[in-house]
């Protein structure tokens, strides 16, 4: 750099300053018509970009977006500029507020040809010319993201020449060894396998454009992908296998175009050789494919990223409310996913960060998709003895011995093992039932005890029923405080086999247990089970659990609702639980008044002392209907209801080993009570008339059965409160199923909207391949002209050589007529010349 600096100024100039000398280097770099001055003059700038960025930027920036334009035919110039642009627009390593790397990547974006430019030199085959190049992109894309997209999409050749990336077999091209986003491991295997760099560019480019993840998609990138992938061993492959997962990823989250697409090529049916491992073979002549549950698989952090790379990408596929789940949940199960996936989940010797996401896939596989829930329904796994995690308490199984699915689920959510697997066998369970009645009644009759002349009952390995599983976990409050989630995922697992399903609830509520000469029902059972717990100070989780069973069993079920209010004491104990004003959570008080709301608007009038007049009655006069309205908002409000989610627990989430997460709600119920509470909270504090007694001069003191006789003296007006409340009652159901009607017709019309989506991308792929093929047939008309100009000009060549002959026969002829001989003739006659 000195010696170029003197050269620069001279020996007897006086010393110039760094803006001098930038000028002056601009200048060559702009006027000299020597190419290895101006290559010369753009290394200057290179060297002094890192400490006068602002300068040179400001005043190099269009020299050198020249230089890319008129030297592309020089390599090294071409290498020398995108290095030194490189190094102008990336960010400082200190963050602040005027970074001039951000205001220089403006600047060069504002002009969308100078993106083009770009794209185009990467059509350029040498190595460092096209990695500088995604360098800058990745650059770019990383200070003006959205702005950068926009230019790619209005480049013609723009997306087809990222895509051709993947296509380089340089690894350093298509996977990447800039420093700031690459790690020495990806370094490593960029030397040892010769690929190349794109992807981190095409992650990046993908995140959030769909109109870009769209037209990726068409330049076959899924069968690109999936091609380097098994090229590269699929799960035992390196990082590289990783980021074309991850681009897939981007490319089929929330895109329900790309994800038709990946589904009509066939790319679905691949996924199931993805989940195999390479493993030596015991002649130690070669790998063979294994499944990832043998013994001889070995989990690496990079395998164990792949293998949850693959899980998420079908749970892209399969994920809830997603337009093309059901779809591929059937594509999935044709291709054979769900048993091997549900076989990684429950093998105990893969590493449980594995375990909990494959459950988690095989749960969205076969969430509401009935053959698919019928092939985890018929899936037995082999049982590997571990004691200390079994759910199934004075049984020792054989190794080797087989167990249905849906009992070991229940078990693992039992066991001891760590949360996120119990967390995920208790949602796969729930999966299984949803929208699916026929396995709720099947479950819901195994809750019934077994005779007391059952030989099995006192055996130490005796046979356990899924149902017989749940209810003792239920009704163990003793086990229960060393393990409140044992109790919990027990209630979790009743409340989705009786989800929208009568039959199943009045069956369950048709179950009973004998217990000396009484018959004691289970429902009463969940009662007394949740008295207890309150009375003892069992853990809230438990409680809770307890509370919203009973919660979704009441509801739509009159029988089940005449069954609770057989016994006097609960009506009673929910009313103490709604009015105490100190010692208790709000969240049960909330509970206790959602279920007082239940017995009120499910009840049909059969128990005369709670009919739905007297209870409605109750709610005015012994807690009041502000008070009813605000506890049912405390809960609704309340954190420990508003913190559940539909897969237990977050992605990554880190959770307290001896304590577990803060879960205290199902997101059934959650669902459940939302949909539910403005309805039965204007269904129970109708608007009283007004001579009707003040609710709190109605009161009385003591038991709920003590207090029938006031029940019974507002009898009246009880009568005249009906006629309005059936007034209002109609009303509301006639909005209600209007809500219904629009609702649906606002889905069919968002379904309409998607399929003319869907259509008129087709029919945009119906002109593009007529226009190829017109092109294609122009090409062979054109073809097919040429030949027939050859033919006919072959056919004249061949008639004139034949005239030719005619006449070189006809000439030897009369030659010979005059004595001339030729040495054809010698050969005829077999003689010399005479």
């Amino acid at each position: 750099m000195q010696s170029l600096f003197s050269a620069l100024r001279g020996d007897k100039t006086p010393q110039q300053s760094p803006q001098e000398i930038i000028d002056k280097l601009c200048d060559r770099v702009q006027n000299s018509s020597l190419l290895e001055d101006r290559r010369s003059a753009v290394q200057g700038l290179r060297g002094m970009s890192r400490e006068w960025r602002a300068d040179v930027g400001n005043k190099a920036m269009d020299a050198l977006i020249n230089v890319l334009k008129s030297d592309r035919m020089d390599a090294e110039i071409i290498k020398l500029t995108l290095e030194t642009l490189n190094i102008l627009c990336s960010k400082s390593s200190q963050q602040t507020d005027n970074d001039p790397g951000i205001a220089l990547t403006q600047a060069y974006v504002k002009d969308p040809s100078n993106v083009t430019l770009l794209l185009d030199i990467l059509s350029e085959l040498d190595f460092y010319v096209r990695f500088d190049t995604v360098q800058l992109l990745t650059t770019l894309l990383s200070n003006a993201g959205s702005v950068l997209q926009d230019c790619v999409l209005t480049s013609p050749m723009g997306v087809s020449r990222l895509i051709d990336l993947l296509d380089d077999r340089r690894e350093i091209i298509r996977n990447g060894k800039s420093a700031t986003v690459c790690t020495v491991r990806r370094w490593r295997a960029s030397l040892t396998s010769d690929r190349a760099e794109g992807l981190l560019l095409l992650i990046a480019l993908t995140h959030s454009n769909a109109d870009i993840q769209k037209i990726i998609a068409f330049e076959n990138a899924f069968e690109r992908l999936l091609a380097i992938i098994l090229d590269e061993g699929a799960t035992d492959g390196g990082i590289i296998v990783q980021d074309c997962l991850q681009l897939m990823q981007n490319l089929l989250r929330y895109n329900v175009s790309n994800q038709n697409l990946f589904r009509e090529t066939s790319c679905i049916k691949q996924l199931g050789r993805l989940l195999v491992s390479k493993v030596l073979s015991q002649d130690q002549q070669g790998a063979v494919d294994l499944p990832l549950t043998h013994e001889r698989t070995e989990w690496t952090d990079q395998k164990i990223a792949n293998v949850n790379s693959v899980l998420e990408l079908i749970r892209i596929l399969v994920a809830p409310k997603n337009a093309n789940t059901a779809v591929n949940q059937t594509a999935l199960g044709a291709a054979g996913i769900v048993v091997p996936l549900f076989q990684l989940g429950m093998a105990i010797h893969v590493p449980s960060r594995v375990r909990a996401p494959a459950l988690f896939t095989v749960a969205d596989t076969v969430r509401g998709h009935a053959a698919n829930q019928d092939a985890l329904g018929k899936c037995v796994i082999t049982v590997v003895t571990r004691p200390e995690h079994t759910g199934l308490p004075n049984q020792k199984q054989p190794p080797g011995f087989p167990r249905p699915s849906i009992l070991s689920l229940i078990l693992v959510a039992f066991g001891r093992e760590e949360f996120a697997i119990r967390a995920a066998a208790a949602y796969t369970f729930q999966a299984f039932v949803f929208k699916n009645p026929d396995g709720q009644l099947a479950l819901v009759s195994t809750l019934v005890p077994p005779p007391p002349d059952n030989p099995n009952t006192v055996a130490k390995d005796a046979p356990a029923s899924p149902g017989s599983l749940l209810v003792g976990a239920l009704l163990d409050l003793d086990e229960s405080r060393k393990d409140p989630f044992r109790s919990w995922f027990a209630a979790a697992m009743l409340m989705h086999l009786l989800r929208d399903n009568l039959a199943a609830k009045e069956l369950a509520v048709s179950i009973k247990f004998e217990e000396g000469e009484e018959h004691i029902s289970l429902l009463h059972k969940c009662m007394f089970s949740l008295l207890y717990a309150n009375r003892e100070g069992v853990h809230l989780r438990v409680q809770i659990g307890l509370w919203s069973l009973l919660a979704v069993w009441l509801y739509d079920c009159h029988k089940a609702v005449r069954e609770f209010l057989n016994e006097g004491s609960n009506m009673q104990f929910l009313v103490e639980q709604v009015n105490q004003s100190s010692g208790i959570d709000p969240v049960v008080q909330g509970l206790a008044a959602f279920i007082i709301g239940l017995c009120y608007e499910f009840n049909d009038d059969s128990e005369p002392v709670f009919s739905r007049n007297n209870v409605q009655a109750l709610v005015i006069s012994r807690i009041g209907a502000d008070v009813f309205q605000s506890r049912l908002e405390r809960l609704r409000e309340s954190k420990a209801l508003n913190s559940a989610l539909l897969h237990i627990v977050r992605k990554d989430e880190v959770i307290d080993p001896k304590n577990g997460p803060e879960i205290y709600f199902d997101f059934l119920f959650v669902e459940f009570f939302k949909m539910n509470y403005d309805a039965l909270v204007r269904s129970v504090t109708t608007v009283q008339p007004k001579d009707a007694p003040s609710p709190h001069r109605a009161g009385a003191a003591g038991s709920v059965s003590g207090s029938t006789g006031g029940l019974a003296s507002t009898a009246a007006q009880a009568a005249e409160i009906n006629k309005h409340k059936a007034a209002a009652q109609a009303l509301q159901r006639t909005v209600d199923d209007q809500d219904v009607a629009i609702a649906h017709l606002h889905g069919q019309v968002q379904a309409l909207e998607q399929r003319l989506a869907q259509v008129a991308e087709h029919e945009r792929q119906i002109a593009q391949l007529s226009a190829l093929v017109e092109s294609l047939q122009a090409q062979l008309r054109d073809e097919v002209e040429k030949r027939e100009s050859i033919e006919r000009e072959q056919e004249d060549l061949l008639v004139c050589l034949a005239e030719q002959d005619m006449e070189n026969a006809e000439l030897k002829k009369r030659l010979r007529a005059h004595g001339e001989v030729f040495a054809d003739d010698d050969d005829e006659d077999g003689g010399g010349a005479p």
